[in-house]
């Protein structure tokens, strides 16, 4: 005669559940600050004329979507993949505005009067 051997199949959850790992619980906080703060914008100071206003602006959305992309990659690594895709920090700050925005693919639009300032270039 035959022995079958019954199979059954039981469900196990993890070790410990999803919602009560407080290291899970850290990282995912560590990872929402670091998109908030990004999405933070500064305030506009209000004496700045209006090319001014607009360039400032720009820097902003040049700046946010730097630390967009950033978030993107791993923990320790941010800085290092992101000079190999986009190309040093020191090298973009001194770019124009409009190679920024191509580089960067910002959607926005870009006024064509302060399209050849340059990312980091001071104002004052």
């Amino acid at each position: 005669m035959t022995d079958k051997s019954r199979v059954s199949i039981q469900e196990s959850s993890m070790v410990v559940d999803l919602g009560k790992s407080k290291r899970l619980a850290a990282m995912r906080q560590a990872i929402e600050s670091e998109v908030n703060i990004g999405l933070i914008k500064p305030k506009v100071k209000p004496n700045l004329n209006k090319n001014e206003t607009a360039i400032q602006q720009a820097r902003e959305l040049v700046a946010q979507k730097i630390t967009e992309i950033k978030a993107t990659y791993p923990q320790g690594r941010q800085n290092k993949l992101f000079s190999l895709r986009y190309g040093a920090e020191d090298k973009l700050s001194q770019m124009s505005l409009k190679q920024l925005f191509a580089l960067l693919k910002v959607t926005e639009n870009l006024a064509k009067d302060i399209s050849e300032v340059k990312f980091l270039e001071s104002s004052e």
